[in-house]
């Protein structure tokens, strides 16, 4: 599937060269793979002379690298945002979180293929991008703990990682898989109502909500 494509950016002048650099290894490198993108490309794309890019990075394994921490910084950073204006509790705090999680990803669904491809380019990289993720998620538990939120019996690096594997599979089928589309809300609701019910036997599933 060409995810990218179609959605190559024009190198902007203006930002500055690493920035234009890092953006256009993320295009190329979710578009076509890390081994089937060069540096020359790379550097084509940013409007940068071949030569300046090893003013700021090392190599192509260098750029990659960089690539995967910004895509992490970004989440990260969309989550904070998105926090900023979710009410105190653990429920709209999820909400807001996935929401700000699958909206980055719809729109850069190329991600997905990037961070799968660094288990095998950077396995260094493709384990922190996890950890920094369910790390974060597991200091929020930690947080909704202390407030009752949620049950302080629960390990919060397994709800880190709980978070971390539900917002990845479900970004993946509706953002990377349909090229780019919006996760619909219904199924941010019942991704929600998975949370905040868990899966009991017996409750009748969806016939059985409020």
């Amino acid at each position: 599937m060409k995810v990218a494509e179609n959605r190559r950016p024009a190198a902007d002048l203006s930002r500055p060269p690493a920035e234009r650099l890092l953006s256009a290894a993320e295009h190329l490198f979710g578009e076509r793979s890390y081994w089937r993108t060069t540096v020359a490309e790379i550097c084509a794309m940013a409007g940068i002379a071949t030569g300046s890019f090893y003013a700021h990075f090392d190599s192509k394994a260098g750029i990659f690298a960089a690539v995967i921490r910004r895509i992490n910084s970004d989440l990260r950073g969309a989550f904070r945002a998105a926090l900023e204006n979710a009410e105190e509790n653990q429920r709209a705090r999820e909400r807001a979180c996935f929401r700000a999680y699958f909206d980055l990803t719809s729109k850069r669904p190329w991600i997905y293929r990037i961070v799968r491809e660094a288990e095998f380019v950077a396995p260094a990289e493709f384990r922190a991008y996890y950890e920094r993720l369910a790390n974060g998620y597991a200091a929020g538990v930690r947080t909704a703990q202390a407030e009752g939120d949620i049950d302080a019996g629960y390990n919060p690096e397994v709800i880190g990682y709980l978070y971390t594997g539900l917002g990845n599979f479900i970004g993946m089928r509706w953002a990377e898989w349909t090229g780019g589309g919006r996760v619909p809300d219904e199924v941010l609701d019942d991704l929600l109502q998975v949370l905040a019910r868990g899966l009991p036997p017996g409750t009748g599933g969806a016939a059985g909500r409020a």
